[in-house]
């Protein structure tokens, strides 16, 4: 699935300042998940990276891991081109591969670790959250690292969340038309899910060891082994 806002280029453009205001230290929490992947995978490294358009964590996981190349994924053509020019900026294109489409659509591997952040939700729960997190798995070496970081909203307080985070937002300094924007998306176009859906489907799709390692109001991170 393929939200609309991620076609728009000057949505794109601002993207770079959003995560940081809605996610609750999203800076320390891709850092961690750099930490997480390393530690199985050693300082020379092929990664997949799901929801990889705009770059951020590509750029962060680049410079911390200067041995690791990359295979990023979005379906969104102004995304990956955003991430394009992030990337080259830091000196690091050469060490990146992009598929404009799904995880189906990347290379079969195997890759030594694998992300997908502030991606899942996009998801629907049909079946095709539980077929990405499989297809993630049989593209990852065995005891590969998997980090997921998904926003886990779902059950009869789900409004209060969706309020919560918006507030969050608000305080953080977002634009307050984006924050309205995106509150209404949380309601009509993302997929999210309650946080123990979310580890009964990475657990389900053939992960083991699944580790609590990120918690930030509504958002939850995991780490997984392949």
């Amino acid at each position: 699935m393929k939200p609309l806002h991620f076609d728009d280029p000057e949505f794109v453009k601002r993207y770079a300042e959003g995560p940081g205001q809605f996610v609750p230290g999203y800076e320390v929490m891709q850092r961690m998940a750099a930490q997480l992947l390393a530690e199985r995978a050693g300082e020379d490294a092929d990664m997949l990276v799901l929801g990889a358009g705009g770059g951020l964590e590509l750029e962060v996981f680049a410079a911390l891991h200067p041995g690791w190349r990359f295979t990023g994924v979005d379906p969104a053509a102004e995304m990956v081109r955003a991430g394009r020019d992030r990337l080259a900026a830091a000196g690091a294109a050469e060490r990146v591969t992009w598929v404009e489409g799904y995880v189906q659509d990347a290379p079969e591997g195997p890759f030594d670790g694998a992300t997908c952040l502030l991606t899942l939700h996009f998801v629907p729960d049909d079946g095709s959250k539980l077929e990405t997190l499989r297809q993630l798995r049989t593209r990852l070496r065995p005891g590969a690292a998997f980090v997921l970081v998904d926003l886990c909203i779902d059950g009869p307080d789900a409004e209060f969340r969706r309020d919560r985070y918006a507030t969050f937002a608000l305080d953080s300094g977002a634009d307050p038309e984006d924050v309205a924007g995106t509150r209404q998306r949380l309601a009509t176009v993302l997929r999210t899910v309650s946080a123990e859906r979310d580890e009964a489907l990475v657990r389900e799709a053939g992960f083991s060891d699944v580790d609590l390692f990120y918690a930030g109001l509504s958002w939850r991170g995991w780490s997984a082994v392949a």
